[in-house]
């Protein structure tokens, strides 16, 4: 699946239009010769010599020559070339940050990890960071041009002065400047939110399901959300969706690692929960995937932990419907991935209702995915990087 949605204003001249909309369609799969451009884009055949031209000189599109059933030249087939631009990601995953650099359709070329211990601080987690990046810049393979770093990141972020301002993982870390960490090396660095960069590529690939207004809640290790309409992820140059810091008075004085107390985190995160759980089952682990799994067949609901756990965030979520009103949401994280608190879940959320006109949203688990995460954070720096080869042609 190609990452690169291509933005026409871009393109001043009918030309540079036409190259990018047969670009498009040759990345896309749509389109394989020449004919078919010109067919598809109602083009005279010079035009379309002109395009397909301007394509391969700057080696986005390869043309090859292909069998003949008869007499002739044989057919020449158009394939987009795409290693021809790689992105570097760089995100969480559980105690470690991962890296990932990724061709225009979406191909993991290469990935690194780096550990990175609980009580590490700004300088540890900046030389991983770094170290990721040189290492991903060092796989790129021959004749791959490189779009940037993009940084996808769970935790508190301004997304204005490019700072990673505290993550529950990381409580030592404060105000990470990630751009003065990682622009000299491989620059240009994109930043976002990870629940962001999930629900873009979740509604570019299923677009039917992400229409209208959806959140994604994410109940994992922390709890925050993310919020799109009609697949376009809102997401402002500050801080959003910290769902997970709401304050609830029924949580007291739990301190949280924000500074405050009685944060929706305190009493509903994999963090907070983690260590009742264990008393149970001594062998629980941290990493949310792995987790998902031992989760499954437990018998949680059974727990007053969990139950006052599912109890707030029905209500907080509740909360944030009044302010959003979505259609629909999507619940990601090892806690979903249990049946019988799944259902108990639902049933609570259910029963906090809405106001009156409105239904309520509809509630569904899906499966958090690292590779949606990753495609949406590569798609902006991967669509910019094509454009501005598009451009450089004429």
């Amino acid at each position: 699946m190609s990452l690169v949605a291509l933005d026409e204003t871009r393109f001043a001249s009918a030309h540079q239009r036409d190259r990018a909309r047969a670009y498009g369609l040759i990345l896309a799969g749509r389109a394989h010769s020449r004919g078919e451009l010109s067919r598809l884009l109602g083009l005279r055949s010079t035009s379309t010599s002109r395009v397909v031209a301007d394509l391969v000189a700057s080696r986005l599109v390869i043309e090859t020559t292909g069998e003949t059933a008869g007499r002739g030249r044989p057919a020449a087939i158009l394939l987009a070339h795409t290693r021809r631009i790689g992105a570097s990601v760089i995100h969480v995953a559980s105690r470690s940050l991962s890296g990932a650099l990724v061709d225009l359709n979406g191909q993991i070329v290469a990935e690194r990890r780096r550990l990175v211990e609980a009580q590490a601080g700004n300088a540890a987690i900046a030389e991983a960071m770094a170290d990721l990046a040189r290492s991903l810049l060092d796989a790129m393979p021959a004749g791959m041009s490189h779009a940037g770093t993009a940084v996808s990141l769970s935790g508190l972020i301004d997304l204005r002065r490019g700072q990673w301002l505290l993550a529950s993982r990381w409580p030592r870390m404060r105000g990470l400047d990630i751009a003065a960490v990682l622009a000299p090396i491989a620059g240009p660095v994109e930043i976002c939110r990870n629940l962001d960069a999930e629900l873009r590529a979740r509604a570019a690939r299923e677009p039917e399901p992400f229409s209208g207004g959806t959140l994604l809640l994410h109940w994992g290790w922390g709890i925050g959300l993310a919020y799109a309409q009609d697949g376009r992820p809102f997401a402002p140059a500050g801080s959003f969706g910290e769902l997970g810091h709401w304050r609830l008075a029924a949580l007291g004085g739990r301190q949280c690692g924000c500074g405050n107390t009685g944060c929706l985190e305190t009493g509903a995160a994999l963090w907070a929960l983690l260590p009742a759980l264990r008393r149970h089952w001594p062998a629980l682990d941290e990493d949310e995937k792995r987790l998902a799994r031992q989760l499954a067949p437990l018998d949680l609901v059974a727990l007053p932990e969990i139950d006052i756990a599912c109890r707030s965030l029905a209500r907080a979520l509740a909360n944030a419907c009044r302010l959003l009103f979505p259609a629909r949401i999507a619940v990601s994280g090892p806690f979903a991935a249990n049946p019988q608190l799944w259902a108990h879940f639902n049933a609570l959320f259910r029963a906090e209702g809405t106001m009156d006109g409105f239904s309520v949203p509809d509630l569904v688990s899906v499966d958090a995915g690292q590779l949606y995460e990753i495609h949406g954070a590569a798609a902006p720096l991967l669509g910019r990087a094509a454009e501005a080869l598009l451009l450089a042609r004429g």
